[in-house]
């Protein structure tokens, strides 16, 4: 059994939401071939799928059902069945005796609270649901009726639905015209929560212009790694393309946390040259070959990035710092493998 043929058992309908490196619905036929071990998971994070399920039933309206799964992958991304069916096995239990305590089911985990918000915000739409008051508040502060510094009284689920409905009430030209305007903190934030959608031109190049200014004025890492979530997908690649190569030549390109960011959202437009400056910077990280094993290993588990990472190790142009880290790398494995054999 299937995790959505359990669903579909139950009665009730269901979506799956991709909620590792950006929170995003997985079609159904996708999921159920996933599941079927017929094709890998498409955006895998730490050997992982981590997902988000919401069902409910037709027939039982205002009632719906949330499980947020971790679920390990092998080498191809590809699910290992054994941790899901642990899963299924839990729930089949909990309706055959309802009454009795069975615990924490397997492979569940509680998102953190920006991703949680995020979801919230979803699922309201998935479901038909209006937005929670959190929602005109946020409208109204990024409209400047509040005043910029009165941020303090903002939730994170607020800003979640702003951004999870830009294209509802004229929410990406609000978004865009508050930019320059807002503190760190609540910009952040906001920032954080865009890597979950696609900004139009208009807010991509507010986003441009913000970072800009923000540089200028002496951004932090923090700074930096969210204006580089908030443009993993805007709609202009060029554009980004060449903010990544601005943000990977500033003084604080050696940063682990600004690196992981760009890793893990933007690793689609690592190729090439852009994707050499990166490993350059890599090699040279402030937390050493630690840190670089681990963000390598992750890209390499991304659909084409293997073939990538190979091309540019045969630049002529890598450093000598590169060569080394990657020897080092390679070498690991070798001994890994043996260590199996």
């Amino acid at each position: 059994m299937t995790i959505g043929e359990l669903v579909s058992k139950s009665g009730a309908q269901m979506r799956v939401f991709d909620m590792g490196r950006r929170i995003e619905e997985i079609p159904l036929d996708r999921f159920a071939s996933f599941e079927q071990l017929a094709t890998p998971h498409a955006s895998p994070y730490l050997k992982h799928a981590w997902l988000g399920i919401l069902s409910w039933n037709p027939d039982q309206p205002g009632q719906h059902n949330i499980w947020f799964l971790k679920l390990p992958l092998d080498e191809q991304n590809i699910l290992q069945p054994g941790f899901r069916d642990g899963f299924i096995q839990h729930w089949l239990r909990v309706a055959a005796n309802p009454d009795k305590e069975h615990g924490e089911a397997p492979c569940t985990y509680k998102p953190d609270p920006s991703r949680m918000a995020y979801f919230h915000a979803q699922a309201l739409q998935t479901l038909g649901q209006p937005a929670t008051q959190f929602y005109a508040t946020a409208r109204a502060y990024l409209s400047g009726d509040i005043g910029w510094d009165n941020w303090q009284q903002l939730g994170l689920q607020g800003l979640a639905e702003v951004v999870a409905r830009l294209d509802e009430e004229h929410n990406s030209l609000l978004v865009q015209k508050a930019l320059p305007h807002l503190p760190a903190v609540p910009r952040n934030a906001l920032l954080n929560f865009l890597e979950n959608a696609t900004p139009d031109q208009g807010l991509t190049s507010a986003l441009n212009d913000t970072l800009s200014a923000v540089v200028a004025a002496g951004a932090t890492v923090a700074d930096l790694a969210a204006f580089v979530r908030a443009l993993s997908y805007s709609v202009n690649a060029d554009q980004r393309v060449l903010l990544l190569q601005v943000i990977l030549a500033h003084p604080l390109k050696h940063d682990v946390e600004l690196l992981a960011a760009i890793g893990s959202r933007c690793w689609r437009d690592l190729e090439g040259g852009l994707l050499l400056m990166y490993l350059e910077c890599l090699a040279a990280n402030a937390q050493g070959e630690g840190a670089f094993n681990a963000l390598v290993a992750d890209l390499l588990a991304l659909p084409g990035m293997r073939e990538r990472f190979m091309l540019v190790l045969g630049s002529p142009e890598r450093s000598e710092k590169l060569s080394q880290m990657v020897g080092q790398l390679f070498a690991l494995a070798r001994q890994a493998d043996g260590g199996l054999q």
